[in-house]
This record gives structure tokens, sequence and C-alpha cells, in this order.
């Protein structure tokens, strides 16, 4: 019982240590960074907690076909290259070129159906790129979502495939 409200008595501290910090950017309780006051915060401060306070900013990627908008956290994360899900990038974000790509075309990803495909990338600079020519061509096979999605304190922008598909292999850097 006494480490059960230890814990409790820790997470709240955290949360209101973290929220003060925070207290400018977002909501006062906000530890995610998501917008809202809600039970994901507090499933963040537990993971700060198991991180031993942790609270290093950690870059994802994700490709799927659930909208990132409507997503609180980022889940599943994802280690092959055959999951759709969210894929940690690292506690920054490297500078991608043809030499040195997030992913590429040759890692296929497949579906259960045919659907919308949807990538949420942390950075504007990272596009779908032709695989010859290096050219941008992210406007020829997906829309920018106007509205970008905060989880975790990063910003990601999402793109949604004109197209809906059952598999995914493109080129990003």
């Amino acid at each position: 019982m006494k480490q059960k409200l230890l814990m409790m008595l820790a997470a709240l501290m955290m949360l209101t240590g973290t929220s003060a910090m925070a207290q400018s950017e977002t909501l006062k309780g906000d530890v995610n960074g998501d917008g809202a006051v809600d039970v994901a915060d507090i499933a963040a401060v537990i993971q700060i907690m198991k991180d031993n306070g942790d609270i290093e900013t950690k870059y994802y990627w994700y490709v799927g076909q659930e909208n990132p908008a409507d997503m609180t956290s980022i889940s599943p994360i994802v280690t092959d290259n055959t999951s759709p899900g969210w894929r940690l990038i690292g506690t920054s974000i490297p500078t991608y070129d043809k030499a040195n790509p997030l992913w590429t075309a040759n890692d296929e990803i497949e579906f259960d159906s045919k659907n919308t495909i949807y990538i949420a990338l942390p950075s504007d600079n990272i596009k779908y790129r032709n695989d010859i020519t290096g050219a941008d061509i992210t406007s020829e096979a997906y829309e920018i979502q106007s509205t970008k999605k905060t989880i975790n304190g990063v910003q990601y922008t999402i793109l949604t495939s004109k197209k809906i598909a059952n598999y995914w292999g493109v080129t990003l850097y």
C-alpha cells in the first residue's frame, strides 16, 4: 500500500513539475504535449518514471492506414521493415539525402486491405522522392494535411495518399 501511495505521489509531483515547465507553451498538466489534459498524460508520466526521469525528446515517423491526426500517443512502435506503425528516428533528426535516406522503396509494407495510407513526419524537410532523380514528388502522390499533429511535444506533418493501396514502398529523405 505504501509503495502504491509513493508511486502516485511521485507521479503527481512529476506531473506538476512538468506542467510548470511547459505552462507557457501548452496546457497546465499536458505532459505529452497533445493539446489536451487526459489519461494520456498519466501514461506519459508513468513512461517518464519507467525511463528514470529521462524526458529527452524522441523523434518518430509513421506509416499506416490509421490517421495519425486521430492518435494521442506514439503506438504501436515497430522495429521491422514490414509492419505499419511508428518507427524511432532518435533524439535528433539527421539530415537525410539520397545516400542516407530515412526509408527506401526496397522496403515494402503490405496491409491487410486496400485503403488510404498515412505518413507522419517530424520534419518538413523529409519528402517522398523519385528513386532515380531524387526529385520531390510528395504532392504527386500525397496531400499534406493543413493541421499538424503534436504528440509527445513533437509536431508532425501528416501526408494522406491520393490513392488507396494495400502496400507501401517509397523513398523518404
